[in-house]
């Protein structure tokens, strides 16, 4: 059995993440967010923050786009309903793992603002903590919205000239969000360094170590999760195990070990829905994490025989089963 100490620190693979990824492809005592009217009622959990975070993240970007104000409140309760729930359950979890489809800068965001928040649950940090990284998460691409649509979503290789002004975004949404954000500063900070890495590899200032806020590292390795799952006119999207193993091999000098052990720990090697094969030859779909046991998952076992029969069999009680194989679905 492979040892999860051994797949963050020391794998070899031809599967490479770039700084730039998305585009090839706080230190701070934690303050409670200052809530607007928007409250958040016993039913919050059932709510769909999912949708609800990609519809007000398209409203900034339509507002930004034809330069009309925009204000962050509702923003501000949605990072709280995200929060809420996945402190119940990991249906946005499952939301973001499905890779649906949609305009991939307004999902991304959302996206990004959920699996921070996963990671950052990882690394214990307070309700009120996570909230900021939620809301931080939410607005990271913010510059991206000034940019033109024809280079944003562009199918075909950027040119050297065109790369550059994208790698201007940071600056360009930090500046942008001076205006609206007087209350939360820690978010212009992660708009500006979200794109460095812990090796200066990254961009634009080429930050390194713990000149980095730490903010900005989670929502950066969120940010790259998400975004090689993501297809794209240029290539396929990986899988979310693809994904997390290509971080481990090709991120562990871009990103701290304590982060991408967070990511492990809180998604697993295996995360929800990947299709499995076991030693017995059965195949399983994972759709329960053992936190304290990411290679051994709860899967749904398809049984033989006639109709769509399936058991639970959870991989910690039984111990003379293991997972062999990841198998690939379309």
């Amino acid at each position: 059995m492979t040892r999860l100490t051994d797949l963050i620190q020391g794998q070899s693979s031809q599967e490479a993440v770039t700084p730039d990824a998305k585009h090839s492809a706080l230190s701070m005592r934690p303050t409670s967010l200052p809530h607007p009217t928007l409250t958040l009622s016993p039913s919050v959990t059932e709510i769909d923050w999912h949708q609800r975070g990609c519809h007000e993240i398209l409203g900034i970007k339509r507002a930004v786009q034809m330069k009309q104000p925009w204000v962050i409140d509702d923003l501000v309760g949605i990072a709280a309903g995200i929060v809420t729930s996945l402190g119940t359950n990991d249906q946005l979890l499952e939301t973001v793992l499905r890779r649906d489809a949609g305009d991939f800068l307004v999902t991304n965001s959302v996206n990004v603002a959920i699996v921070s928040v996963k990671i950052a649950e990882g690394l214990r940090y307070e309700p009120a903590k996570l909230e900021q990284i939620a809301l931080a998460g939410l607005l990271h691409d913010l510059g991206m919205f000034v940019l033109p649509d024809s280079l944003v979503y562009k199918a075909a290789t950027l040119t050297e000239e065109e790369c550059q002004i994208m790698r201007e975004h940071p600056q360009q949404g930090s500046r942008l969000f001076k205006d609206v954000g007087e209350s939360y500063p820690w978010v212009g900070r992660v708009i500006l360094q979200e794109h460095e890495r812990w090796d200066g590899s990254g961009y634009p200032n080429r930050l390194t170590g713990d000149h980095i806020d730490e903010m900005a590292l989670i929502i950066g390795l969120a940010d790259v999760f998400d975004a090689l799952m993501k297809v794209r006119p240029y290539r396929r999207g990986m899988s979310s195990h693809q994904a997390i193993r290509t971080l481990l091999v090709s991120g562990k000098t871009m990103f701290p070990h304590h982060l991408l052990k967070a990511l492990v720990d809180q998604l697993s090697i295996y995360p929800l829905g990947t299709t499995v094969r076991l030693n017995t030859g059965e195949t399983g779909v994972v759709y329960q994490l053992n936190r304290q046991y990411p290679l051994r998952p709860i899967l749904r076992v398809l049984q033989s025989g006639h109709g769509p029969v399936s058991k639970t069999v959870d991989l910690r009680a039984e111990t003379s089963l293991h997972i062999v194989e990841v198998v690939a679905i379309g």
